[in-house]
């Protein structure tokens, strides 16, 4: 592929963290100049969970593919400048505190004087209206309060909260997409327009279960640990080696016919407590404890062989060092080697697409702070080196 599908698109970057970040580096490995702006008086917040601003692993992996410029918003020629990027930029994504750009002088209306059909992408916990939108959110607060917490854990235990930050993931897929969709829009109509992303929202929208089932049945679900509606056995077992699982998921009874063909265990099929997929999901506990009995005489990745061999669903539970040492993720290229300048050569988890069949895609390395201030202000907005050493020693470039 010789041209990236977005190339000749530029981005004007203000995101912060993982859901804002990473949104924009979707944009840019498809091919976007992505101009990330911050500055030293306010560094991305990523950055500053490393003692060095620019050895930070967690911006580098949600960074790569970007430019960087430094501009000191607190002052009115930074503002300026910032202003004189979105004039020639396509989209602006930004995920501040609600209200924070209209404070700059960098709201919606502001930046469509500037550039009649600019595209606008907010990102925030609660949305941009509403009576809450002034609230503050991460992760787990935001995990908390779409419900997805209520869900997670074992029945008669607390909510759990998730581990990682699950939402900001799935809101940066939908930011980017959200901003393929109005590009697409415009080449149509020639019409920018602003779009507002809740965090709550986006985590919401995959409780479509729930909301139903209380819509239609005023049943309110419960935490179910790892047990499903319909399928049985479903859960993570135990294996042999220690913390070793994996997870085993049986959907018909032509799956448990194979399981118990594959294991050895065909007096399963004669037991009516296993007879059909009700029996067994009635009868879950006695169930799982016989599977496990199973798997913990085999390895994960051996479990996950012999059932998929089968036509059942089994898949091992993957640390990280197995994750990175996978044969099958790395045949297909999942990890890419960055040479960042200050910490040098690494592996990186690429987007997970393949564009003609293969990862091509920009993964240029993570910038360090600044690192493209004579090309944004020198060459994009044509200011003079003098006027730029200026900037510098006034700390509006900074």
């Amino acid at each position: 592929m010789d041209r990236l599908p977005l190339a000749g698109v530029r981005v004007a970057d203000f995101t912060q963290i993982q859901a804002g970040g990473h949104s924009a580096q979707w944009l840019a490995v498809l091919g976007a100049e992505v101009i990330k702006i911050e500055s030293r008086r306010r560094p991305e917040l990523l950055r500053q969970m490393a003692p060095d601003l620019n050895k930070s692993s967690a911006f580098n992996a949600l960074n790569y593919g970007k430019k960087d410029c430094s501009i000191n918003l607190t002052k009115p020629r930074g503002v300026e400048l910032a202003k004189g990027i979105i004039g020639i930029s396509d989209v602006v994504m930004e995920n501040y505190a609600t209200g924070v750009m209209d404070r700059l002088g960098l709201g919606y209306p502001e930046l469509r004087r500037i550039r009649p059909d600019i595209i606008m992408v907010s990102i925030s916990g609660p949305g941009r209206m509403g009576p809450e939108k002034d609230y503050l959110a991460f992760a787990p607060t935001v995990h908390a309060y779409s419900g997805m917490c209520s869900l997670t854990g074992y029945p008669g235990g607390p909510p759990n909260m998730m581990g990682a930050m699950w939402v900001d993931a799935l809101t940066a897929q939908t930011g980017a997409f959200a901003a393929l969709a109005a590009l697409h829009h415009r080449s149509l109509t020639g019409e920018g327009q602003h779009i507002d992303i809740s965090m709550i929202e986006v985590m919401l929208s995959l409780l479509p279960e729930a909301v139903t089932d209380y819509s239609m049945n005023q049943r309110v679900r419960g935490r179910m640990g790892n047990r499903d509606d319909i399928m049985a056995p479903h859960g993570c077992y135990r294996c042999k080696g220690k913390d070793k699982w994996v997870a085993i998921a049986v959907s018909s009874d032509e799956e448990w016919r194979s399981l118990c063909h594959a294991i050895g265990r065909e007096e399963w099929l004669e037991d009516e407590r296993f007879s059909d997929c009700f029996s067994r999901w009635r009868n879950q506990d006695e169930l799982d404890r016989l599977i496990e009995g199973w798997t913990i005489n085999h390895t994960h990745y051996e479990v996950m062989g012999i059932l998929q061999r089968v036509g059942v669903a089994a898949g091992p539970s993957v640390s990280v060092d197995e994750l990175v040492d996978d044969p099958h993720l790395n045949e297909r290229d999942f990890f890419v080697e960055i040479d960042h300048k200050e910490m040098g050569k690494g592996r990186y988890a690429r987007l997970p697409l393949r564009l003609g069949g293969s990862p091509v895609g920009n993964y240029s390395s993570p910038p360090l702070l600044g690192e493209h201030n004579s090309y944004v202000f020198g060459e994009l907005l044509g200011m003079s080196q003098d006027e730029i050493k200026r900037l510098i020693e006034e700390e509006v470039i900074y």
